[in-house]
């Protein structure tokens, strides 16, 4: 991931992008982070621009937090600076100062009044009628930390920047003669006949001698680590835990029926169609055609209306007046026209879905559930703070769960995968995603907080004992060794095997008669690209050499137990032409490359004829 990072944030466009959405989680309600502090002369200068390393770490703040949902919440400054996204952040300011000096020295301006178009017209500042609303924007600019001016003044900067992007990129199209060969070479579709030898063609070998198998072990001791475990002390405080306390009576069952009486209501629901007219003429012409008994679809096609289908609906879903003719109305029938504020309604009722109310006897179970398991969730949130305080005053694990009635679970090794020394997982283990994580985070000797599960109970761990990674001895993995070299050497025969018919392929047998010598099946592939295909599983090394082979040649690879031969069976060229879509969309992105590249060579010179210093000292010490 760091590699995506780091390649991503190379392109010009891509650091303008950047800083322009860091600048807009501003708006968003992320504030400033590092404020005051003395200034040690600037930390980055580029030309006449001078940023302090409050600033930059400011940015680099912000970074984290707009991050930290790429790393469920835990994401810290010393991670992050380890990550690249310090450097990143560096990079970001010195490009977005590098495109002001340029900007600068062109001439170019924001109009303060498109600047003002822009915000108002910015729907984060809009109120719930969907117009700019002035307090919504002071109050977001305040939660930011930020004045009127200063935004203003970032906006103006992003405008201009944006404005400098246009003239340099804006309309740079892929030249043909770049194009259409790296889209014919990527278009290309090809298929191939294969032939699949399964290690198991070849018996297994006889287990190797001692000394065979110790030489085994000690070459390839890195795939026999046992990874680190951790023994671990567990309490669990569940809803259980406290359920066997709590009583519930007839009364408490009563009141929660007479609260929750709309839930246990089905309202009736109607399958209704209209049509809506206006007009006295066609009111009139309604009421002639509906008193000679014509149904809605008469109504509506002798007066040129379409019939509007409301599907099922409730008493709530229509507007006053409507509801109740509707609701008179039985199934199949066609109502009279009826005014409202929307027009005159002619409509049809299809079908009726009967309303039910379930009586207190049949939702008596599921009150009492509900409320059992309420009543256990306040009294478990009560217990925890009880148990978070005797931990508090000094009590041990042990202390604490004796004072109530806990249990405390014993784990003696576990690995950051769940499983045990035996490599089995361990039964029984919390049901948290969040276990594991915070036991591998926790400090040998040390206990973690007190952590919700998602049963809504509780759970804390104590650190007793860190086994670091190391090999595994050879006496207690033998079987599992021996069994690891016999499949190796299986495999090795197996593919001589396939290479001697690679080779007879090569000196011209056919497929046929090679495939009926093995006792194999050929087939033949679906077409796939250099990137594979949908229901073609090639090995990436077999798809390379595919596509570097001419119609007929064989290339082999390796398969999870077996080897593969495959031979190019056909070529299928890519023709820009034909695939008019898929090719605008190729030349779309190279475009958008040659643009990042021109971005990249402009910024290369204004770095030389403006200069960069950076003071990387002060932003290794500043917090």
């Amino acid at each position: 991931m760091l590699d995506v990072f780091r390649r991503f944030s190379k392109t010009w466009v891509v650091r303008i992008l950047f800083a322009l959405l860091a600048l807009s989680f501003v708006v968003w309600g992320v504030g400033d982070v590092v404020r005051g502090g003395a200034s040690r002369g600037p930390a980055i200068e580029v030309g006449r621009t001078a940023v302090t390393a409050p600033e930059v770490l400011n940015e680099f703040k912000r970074e984290i937090e707009r991050l930290q949902p790429l790393f469920g919440g835990k994401l810290t400054a010393e991670e992050a600076r380890k990550l690249g996204i310090l450097d990143r952040t560096v990079d970001t300011v010195i490009t977005r100062s590098l495109i002001d000096e340029a900007a600068r020295g062109l001439g170019l301006v924001a109009v303060d009044e498109v600047i003002l178009r822009r915000i108002t017209a910015n729907p984060a500042f809009h109120g719930p009628g969907g117009q700019f609303d002035r307090e919504l924007f002071r109050s977001r600019l305040a939660r930011a930390g930020l004045s009127e001016d200063s935004f203003l003044r970032i906006e103006r900067g992003n405008m201009v920047r944006n404005q400098l992007a246009d003239a340099l990129t804006g309309g740079l199209a892929a030249p043909a003669a770049l194009a259409d060969p790296l889209l014919r070479w990527r278009g290309e579709r090809r298929t191939a006949d294969t032939l699949q030898l399964d290690d198991a063609s070849v018996p297994l070998p006889a287990a190797p001698d001692a000394a065979t198998l110790e030489a085994y072990y000690k070459a390839n001791t890195e795939r026999f680590i046992a990874p680190e475990s951790r023994a671990l002390t567990v309490l669990l405080l569940r809803p259980a835990d406290v359920a066997a306390g709590i009583a519930i009576d007839e009364a408490m069952l009563r009141d929660s029926f007479q609260q929750r009486q709309e839930e246990f209501s089905t309202p009736e629901r109607r399958q209704v169609a209209q049509i809506v007219i206006d007009g006295q003429s066609d009111v009139a012409r309604a009421y002639e055609l509906l008193g000679q008994g014509k149904d809605l679809a008469a109504v509506a096609k002798a007066l040129g209306r379409d019939i509007i289908d409301l599907g099922w609906v409730e008493r709530r879903d229509l507007p006053e007046g409507l509801s109740d003719a509707v609701f008179r109305l039985g199934a199949g029938a066609t109502g009279q026209p009826v005014k409202t504020a929307l027009g005159w309604h002619v409509v049809r009722v299809a079908a009726i879905q009967p309303g039910k109310v379930q009586s207190f006897n049949d939702v008596r179970a599921r009150l009492e559930q509900d409320l059992r398991r309420e009543k256990a969730l306040d009294a478990l949130a009560e217990m925890s703070n009880k148990l978070e305080d005797a931990l508090g005053g000094g009590a041990t694990l042990e202390e604490a769960a004796g004072r109530f009635n806990l249990k405390v679970t014993k784990i003696p090794a576990v690995d950051a995968q769940g499983r045990g020394a035996n490599g089995k997982p361990v039964p029984d283990l919390p049901k948290s995603d969040q276990f594991l994580d915070v036991a591998f985070h926790t400090e040998p000797n040390t206990e973690s907080p007190l952590t919700e599960v998602p049963d809504n109970g509780y759970f804390l761990v104590r650190v007793d004992q860190v086994t670091p990674p190391a090999p595994r001895p050879l006496a207690e993995i033998k079987a599992e060794v021996t069994a690891r070299w016999q499949a190796e050497r299986r495999h090795e025969q197996a593919r001589a095997k396939a290479d001697k018919l690679v080779e007879r392929l090569k000196a011209g047998e056919s497929l046929a008669t090679v495939a009926q010598s093995a006792g194999l099946r050929p087939s033949r592939t679906k077409p796939f690209q250099r990137q594979g295909g949908e229901g073609v599983a090639l090995p990436p090394p077999v798809i390379a050499g595919l596509f570097a082979a001419k119609p007929g040649e064989v290339v082999s690879g390796d398969l999870p137990g077996a080897t593969l031969i495959a031979r190019v069976a056909e070529v299928l060229p890519f023709d820009p032409q034909a695939a008019k879509p898929a090719a605008e969309s190729e030349r779309r992105r190279i475009a958008q490359n040659l643009a990042n590249d021109v971005a990249d060579q402009f910024i290369a010179a204004l770095n030389a004829a403006i200069g960069v210093k950076v003071d990387r000292q002060q932003l290794s010490n500043e917090e």
